[in-house]
C-alpha cells in the first residue's frame, strides 16, 4: 500500500538504477539489451552484481580483474549465482580495453588510487557508452565526460539518486504510519467486539431454552403432525430466532468507536440480565454455540 521499500539507498543499487533509467536516453537501448563491463572484483562489484542480477538475471556481463580466479569466485558466490549470471564471464586486465570497446556500460569499482580509464581510452568510439564510477577515489577520469558519445557518472551523481530515494521513502513513512494507525484502531475495535461474544452466547442459550420450553408446552397440540412436519416446525422456530439475532450480530460488528462498542455490550448485558456461560455453567443443549465475531 506504500512505496516505502522502493528506490535504491545504496551506492551499488543506485548505480544499477541509474544505468536502467539513463540507458535509453544515453545509449538508445533498453537496459536489458546492453553489454556490461565491471572493472574490479571486490565488495562493491559483488553488491553491484547482486543488484544487477536482481533486476535482470540474464544480463550480459564481463568482469575484468587482475586475478581472474577471484572474479570467477565472485560470480560463483552463492548470493550472486542465486540471482543470475548465466551470461556472465570473466577477463583479465590485459583484455580490459577490448572488453570496454565491445561494452555499452562500464562500471568501475577497483581499489586503484588513480584513474584507470581516461579520456584517451574512450575517444573515437562510434557507439555511445555509459561510464559509471562507484569508486572512491575515482577510477574514471573526470575528463571522460568531455568526450563525444561518452556519458560519465560519478559517486556524486549516485549520491543524488540515493538522497532522492531516501527523501521519497521519508514521505512514504508518513503514509505507512497512517495505515498502521488505522489497522491498530481496527484491531482494537475488533478486540472490543469480542467482549460481546460470551453475552451473545448467553443470549442465544436463553433464546434456545425459551424455544424448547415453548415447543414442549405445545407438544400436545403437535401430536398429530408427521415427523417431517415436526421437523419443519422445529426448523421454522430456529430460523425465527436466527433472524431476530442477525441485527444484533451486525450491530456488534459495526464500525464505531470503542466506547460506543463497550456501551452497546453493557446495554445488552443489562437488558437481558446476561452472565457469560462459563460463569453460569450452562453448557447444556443449545449452549456452547459461541462463535467469534469475524473482524
Amino acid at each position: 500500500r506504500t512505496k516505502i521499500g522502493k528506490g535504491s539507498v545504496s551506492v551499488s543499487s543506485a548505480a544499477v538504477e541509474l544505468m536502467m533509467a539513463k540507458s535509453m536516453g544515453d545509449l538508445r537501448k533498453v537496459s536489458n539489451n546492453v553489454h556490461i563491463c565491471i572493472l574490479g572484483a571486490g565488495k562493491m562489484s559483488r553488491l553491484l552484481l547482486i543488484a544487477l542480477f536482481s533486476k535482470n538475471p540474464e544480463a550480459h556481463v564481463t568482469v575484468v580483474n587482475r586475478n581472474v580466479a577471484n572474479a570467477q569466485a565472485m560470480l560463483d558466490d552463492e548470493l550472486v549465482a542465486a540471482r543470475g549470471g548465466k551470461n556472465a564471464k570473466v577477463a583479465s586486465m590485459d583484455e580490459m580495453m577490448d572488453v570496454i570497446a565491445k561494452s555499452d556500460v562500464i562500471f568501475a569499482a577497483t581499489a586503484s588510487k588513480e584513474p584507470i580509464l581516461k579520456a584517451a581510452d574512450v575517444s573515437g568510439r562510434e557507439k555511445a557508452v555509459q561510464l559509471i564510477d562507484i569508486s572512491v577515489p575515482r577510477n574514471i577520469g573526470a575528463d571522460c565526460s568531455e568526450v563525444e558519445n561518452v556519458h560519465s557518472y560519478s559517486v556524486d551523481d549516485l549520491k543524488k539518486v540515493v538522497q532522492a530515494n531516501a527523501d521519497k521513502r521519508k514521505s512514504e513513512v508518513i503514509k505507512a504510519k497512517r495505515y498502521i494507525g488505522d489497522e491498530v484502531q481496527k484491531f482494537k475495535l475488533w478486540q472490543a467486539s469480542q467482549g460481546a461474544v460470551p453475552y451473545l452466547a448467553a443470549l442465544q442459550t436463553m433464546a434456545e431454552n425459551i424455544r424448547r420450553s415453548e415447543t414442549e408446552k405445545m407438544s400436545q397440540k403437535l401430536q398429530g403432525l408427521h415427523e417431517k412436519e415436526r421437523e419443519a416446525v422445529d426448523k421454522l422456530t430456529r430460523h425465527i430466532i436466527d433472524q431476530l439475532f442477525r441485527p444484533i450480530y451486525y450491530s456488534m460488528k459495526a464500525d464505531e468507536g470503542i466506547d460506543a462498542k463497550k456501551s452497546k455490550i453493557w446495554a445488552l448485558k443489562n437488558m437481558f440480565r446476561l452472565e457469560p456461560e462459563y460463569k453460569r455453567r450452562l453448557l447444556g443443549p443449545g449452549g456452547g454455540r459461541a462463535a467469534q465475531l469475524n473482524a
